[in-house]
């Protein structure tokens, strides 16, 4: 009897052991947002953070609010993986039920191809000529209008598959973190949205960008983007091209849910979607995730 007695106080002790260091459960309603610009809002008020310009009406504290999650969005203008890693990982815990993830655009050098693009167009469209409108458009000289004149295209065609590839091995390192801190989270890959139309021509007038580059651009730029990260093994994709789709840079102001070289359509960055592709956005997760 008293073997059995010390057998079962044994047992008793191993057990309290085994629940003192048994991982947290996931709070179903603890959300973290990591993730760039296009996830944060830039632009948008209300700013909660000047320094990453993340606004209150971002996809994820209008989802976040209509579902009742307890949000904490660390999202930022200008992340990167690396700085993802670096400055936003550690709010996801071992208690987070879901991530959303935006990423991937600066990694690949998105502002700079915008940028160019637009440079591109605004040469050919002669909007002006020579180191006049170079310097208007802030390079300050007129050296590489030729090549510029070819296209973004042209200029980064070439590069692509390799920024592709590198960024997709960055994110799949990101998502393996994620899924290391907080092992019952859903990973949730958020997608770019349908920024340039299908028929280039809907630009003329409205952008400065050439034709070729406003196809090139959609489908191996932000198309390339999406397709890496709808590949990613272990996450769900949230894609919100289509939601975009007669709400792009090119569309009227009124239909516009992106900004293109000026913010006309309510309030956000250039080139980032304003607050009605965030809310759209944040209404489809409510639907679908």
């Amino acid at each position: 009897m008293k073997l059995k007695h010390c057998l079962s106080t044994i047992a008793i002790a191993a057990a309290a052991t085994m629940v003192g260091i048994a991982p947290a459960h996931a709070d179903g309603t603890k959300y973290v947002a990591l993730g760039d610009s296009y996830a944060a809002g830039v632009g948008i008020p209300t700013i909660l953070d000047m320094t990453c310009s993340r606004s209150d009406h971002n996809y994820a504290h209008l989802f976040a609010a209509a579902r009742g999650y307890s949000l904490t969005d660390v999202t930022c203008g200008g992340a990167t993986t690396d700085s993802v890693t670096s400055t936003q990982l550690s709010a996801v815990t071992a208690d987070t039920a879901l991530v959303t993830l935006g990423i991937g655009g600066n990694d690949i050098g998105f502002t700079d191809i915008v940028t160019d693009c637009v440079k591109a167009g605004t040469i050919a469209t002669g909007s002006g000529t020579g180191s006049a409108v170079l310097q208007n458009l802030g390079t300050g000289s007129a050296s590489g209008s030729a090549e510029l004149v070819l296209g973004c295209k042209n200029k980064y065609d070439a590069s692509m598959p390799s920024r592709l590839s590198q960024t997709s091995a960055k994110v799949a390192k990101l998502v393996s973190d994620i899924k290391s801190r907080a092992p019952q989270a859903r990973v949730v890959l958020v997608g770019y949205p349908h920024i340039l139309p299908d028929d280039a021509s809907l630009c003329a007038g409205r952008q400065p960008l050439l034709p070729g580059d406003i196809d090139w651009a959609r489908d191996t730029v932000v198309g390339g983007l999406n397709t890496m990260l709808s590949s990613q093994p272990g996450t769900t994709y949230f894609s919100t091209y289509d939601i975009y789709t007669g709400h792009d840079v090119c569309e009227a102001i009124p239909d516009r849910w992106v900004n293109g070289t000026s913010v006309d359509n309510g309030s956000g960055a250039k080139f980032h979607p304003n607050q009605y592709g965030h809310a759209a956005t944040a209404q489809k997760m409510q639907t679908t995730l």
